[in-house]
Parts: structure tokens; sequence; C-alpha cells
């Protein structure tokens, strides 16, 4: 099955390709090959979205990850776009990321239809592109959630403010995942999740130059959830909300990202931030950064609190290839609810876009 599904996408690439000549279709690719192994734990949780899961065992499923994005100009305002994903935690099988449609009301404004990455976090629209970011994965105990994708649609205004380029996001929609990978691995005993988040409403505001940007976010939704195919949470209305404070200037980078979850009814809160800091030094970047995830004890007596050191070093091999090594180190100090304990990792892979 991995191999078959390896094998189309690789076939669609050269179709795509071959057809670009009378579709117009433009295609662009991406891939992460990463290798890494728990030293430290029988097992480290180093995504949470897609369950990527090290061992003691030299592993180069988790992280893996090969993407294609289509696009086609249907007109001088429509566009189609399309983004297959073949990831390793799902031996290989490809999945449709994103598959929407862009009308561009103006050259400052465009509706997109279909499906997306749901833009909680700063990275999330380029959260499998690894070789946009000097980790071997975003910071986990920041990027935590168990949906990342949505269906509905999104009003998008990009303009100028002074010396600032904007960006302004408004988006609605719904998911629904059956038998959800993250909260099934977290419950240890093989229980099926059914997870869906309804009536969405969010709006993103971004800001930049060539040396700082700015990110707010603000999220409300609607959650049901099933256990075994029975209701356990049903019309529950959460809220999650986000700020991203980046500088870049000369060899030296800061990069910062707080975020809050709340579900009053349950009495829920989680708060989650990282912080990471990067020198590069011609080809090379070193960089540090420390993560933390904290939810308080809730009525069910449950409570999560875990944070990560991490140190790595990202080294440029050319315009479109980047190699990179990474060490994490996890303390996890839940009270009633641990998720896989201590733990450390040794990673290392090759990033590239084509």
């Amino acid at each position: 099955m991995a191999k078959r599904s390896v094998l189309f996408l690789v076939g669609l690439v050269f179709y795509a390709s071959a057809s670009s000549v009378m579709a117009d279709i433009k295609v662009t690719g991406f891939s992460s090959m990463v290798g890494g192994i728990a030293m430290r734990g029988e097992q480290y949780l180093a995504d949470y979205p897609n369950t990527g899961v090290y061992d003691e065992n030299l592993s180069f499923a988790p992280d893996t990850t090969i993407g294609i994005q289509l696009k086609n100009k249907l007109s001088p305002d429509y566009e189609a776009v399309m983004q297959l994903l073949s990831r390793g935690t799902n031996d290989f099988t490809v999945d449709i990321d994103w598959a929407y449609l862009n009308y561009s009301i103006s050259p400052e404004t465009s509706l997109q239809i279909g499906r997306k990455r749901l833009p909680l976090y700063f990275y999330s629209d380029f959260y499998e592109l690894g070789f946009a970011y000097h980790w071997i994965r975003p910071p986990a105990d920041n990027y935590t959630w168990q949906i990342t994708n949505y269906t509905g649609f999104s009003l998008i205004h990009e303009t100028e403010l002074e010396n600032w380029d904007a960006l302004f996001m408004l988006y609605f929609g719904h998911e629904k995942d059956k038998d959800n990978q993250l909260l099934g691995f977290l419950s240890g005993n093989g229980t099926v999740y059914d997870e869906t988040w309804k009536n969405m409403i969010g709006f993103v505001s971004e800001f930049s130059t060539e040396q700082y940007e700015l990110r707010f976010t603000i999220m409300s939704s609607v959650l049901d959830r099933d256990i075994n195919g029975l209701p356990y949470l049903s019309n529950v209305e959460q809220l999650f909300y986000g700020f991203s404070f980046n500088v870049n200037i000369d060899s030296y980078i800061f990069l910062s990202e707080f975020n809050r979850y709340e579900r009053p009814e349950n009495e829920k809160y989680v708060s989650t931030y990282m912080i990471s800091l990067g020198y590069k030094i011609q080809k090379y970047t070193p960089h540090f950064t420390y993560s933390e995830f904290k939810q308080t004890q809730v009525l069910n007596g449950s409570d999560e609190f875990h944070f990560t050191y991490s140190l790595g070093l990202r080294r440029e091999l050319n315009k479109s290839t980047a190699l990179k090594i990474q060490y994490d180190k996890t303390t996890d100090k839940g009270v009633n609810t641990t998720i896989t304990g201590d733990g450390e990792l040794l990673s290392f892979g090759l990033d590239f876009v084509f």
C-alpha cells in the first residue's frame, strides 16, 4: 500500500508537469526526509497533529513527508489550488490537504472556497514545509491541536500600512474527523474519538517588514465529540487566540508565539508558548528553543504540563535544500495526566523544495 501510494504521487508529478503546457498547471513540491531515535523514554511524541512517535529504534517514518501543490489559472480572476501530502505516519498514503478555489475580487482582495489549513498558528499554512524554518519541526508543545484543517470559505485582504505589509483574513467553516489519531493515541486504550468542530469563525491579522513580523489570531467554534460511537460532548463552545512576534535583524533571529485555548463549560484552559533564538553564520544557523504546554486541572481531574528544550543546527546546502540536526529534551510534569513521560530525542533530516 505504501509503495503504491508513493508511486501514485510520483506519477502524478510527472503527469501534472507534462500537462502543464496545455492546462497551464503550475507544479511545486517539497519534502522532508527525517530520521530519529528516542534516547530516553520508550516513546517520544515529536509531532502532535500527525501523531509522529519515535521509540528506541531508529525510524524515518514519524517526520518524513512529501507534498505536491498544483495551481491552475482558470481565468484572470479564478485559480484552483490543490495540495497533496504523503506522510510516514500514515504509511505514505496520499491525502488531500488543500483543495480550494481562489477568486480575485480585486488586486488586494480575494475569496477562497474549499478545504484549507486551519490558521491557528503562525506556521499553520506551511507546517509541513520544513525548508521554511530552522527546526526539524515546529515546537511540539506549542503545536498540539487535533484539528488542523477546515472546509469553508475565507475572505483575504492584503494592503500596505505606512511601511508595513498587512494581511487581514476572516474565515468560516467546519471540520469532522472520524477516529481522530491524536485523541486515540493519548487515550492509550484503543478508544475511538470522532471529533467535530463546527460554526468556526476566525480572524487573522498579519503585519510585516523586512525585519519584523506580528500576527494576531482568534477563533471560536462549537465542539462535538463522540467516544466509541456514543455522544460525550455536544455543542460545547471553545475559543482560541494567539499572538506571534518575530525579529530578523542581520544575523540574529528571534521567534515567539503565545496561544490560549478556553472551554469554560468544562473548566478547561490551556496556555502554550515557544521562544526561539538563532544566529546565522554564513550557511549555518545554530538555534535554541524553549516551548511549553500547560493545562490547568479540570473537573475530571485531568491536567497536562510539559516543556521542551531544543538545540539544533541548520546548514544550507543550496537555495532549495537544507540539512538539519536537532536534540530535544522534554520534561513531563503532569500530575494526574502524563503524555509519554520525560524523554530525549535526537533527529536529523534533509529538507528540500522543487
